[in-house]
């Protein structure tokens, strides 16, 4: 065989194993590998971090939740219209190694959110003249909740994939706005927090080890008016901008809580003005006074050593390591 046909071979592997998921094709899926107790699947994704399998055995257990349950949906699309890009393969006899990234298309499946893009690896084996996959490698930034308003950026706030919520709230959104393809905010000193938010972002995956975190940015909206917080996450080599990223400030509020010694009730005060309530419209979702809840609010003041919404949601949900 020549290195034309195993190259025509393995790029068909690659495409009959995507396949084989994306349809629910178990005999397909399940021809593409070496059944062997060495094999290894790893990789990263949104929904549930880094895995690690080891051998035939594992590997095929855990596919029962794909092939006889709900945990991937069927979907054509991404069967047989993702593309293979930026394809680096190398043959060594009868072994080779393939590095490349996948772009699926949109999808419309819950739990399946973001720009489709991959990446891949994959090293393979020819067995009895057949090449089969040995290790599989992949990392997907897929997998925020259905309905989320996140945008994904490069450092200079480029917009590479915007998901429908974040395109619709942007339409008559009065504080963001999408300018020569970046985001911007219009107003200007809470447009330098999101440059040097987005310079961070892009240092934190810089070194040799890839690292991860996010950092809020307060908008201060003026006097009486609520205060609105966003969020720039950096994960998987991977910088999102969220236009609410409640499970962060929850987790970021109760840490803060705990430093700062704050009473239950200055602790939901601090997360109903975080999300965008003004202090007398979170007085009524605590069913307390409006004196009460000014008191709450200077008594978390006086703890934090600040004066103002804008730079007690700072203080608050800067706490800790970013995460």
């Amino acid at each position: 065989m020549s290195e034309e046909d195993d190259r025509a071979e393995i790029l068909a592997l690659i495409h009959a194993n995507r396949i084989g998921i994306w349809t629910k094709n178990y005999d397909l899926w399940s021809s593409c590998f070496v059944h062997a107790p060495y094999i290894t699947r790893w990789g990263y994704n949104v929904q549930g971090g880094p895995f690690v399998r080891r051998s035939w055995e594992e590997l095929a257990r855990r596919a029962v939740s794909v092939f006889s349950g709900d945990e991937m949906p069927y979907d054509a699309d991404f069967a047989h219209k993702t593309t293979v890009e930026n394809l680096t393969l190398r043959i060594y006899g009868d072994m080779a190694w393939a590095a490349f990234d996948q772009q699926y298309p949109p999808s419309g499946h819950p739990g399946f959110r973001g720009s489709g893009l991959t990446h891949e690896l994959r090293v393979f084996e020819r067995h009895e003249g057949r090449w089969k996959i040995a290790v599989l490698g992949h990392m997907g930034n897929d997998g925020f909740h259905d309905g989320a308003a996140i945008l994904e950026l490069n450092a200079e706030g480029t917009v590479h994939w915007a998901s429908a919520e974040a395109v619709r709230r942007l339409e008559e959104d009065d504080d963001l706005v999408i300018r020569n393809g970046r985001l911007r905010v219009r107003d200007t000193a809470c447009q330098r927090r999101l440059t040097a938010a987005l310079s961070w972002a892009s240092n934190v995956d810089s070194g040799y080890n890839s690292g991860r975190g996010s950092l809020p940015i307060v908008h201060e909206t003026g006097e009486g008016l609520p205060t609105r917080v966003w969020w720039v996450q950096v994960q998987g080599g991977t910088i999102y901008f969220l236009m609410e990223g409640q499970g962060l400030t929850e987790t970021r509020l109760d840490l803060a809580a705990a430093i700062y010694g704050l009473s239950a009730g200055q602790r939901r005060l601090a997360g109903l003005i975080a999300d965008g309530q003004t202090l007398p419209d979170a007085a009524r979702e605590m069913d307390i006074s409006a004196n009460t809840a000014k008191t709450h609010l200077q008594r978390i003041y006086d703890k934090t050593g600040v004066h103002t919404q804008p730079a007690l949601m700072r203080v608050l949900l800067s706490v800790g390591i970013p995460g």
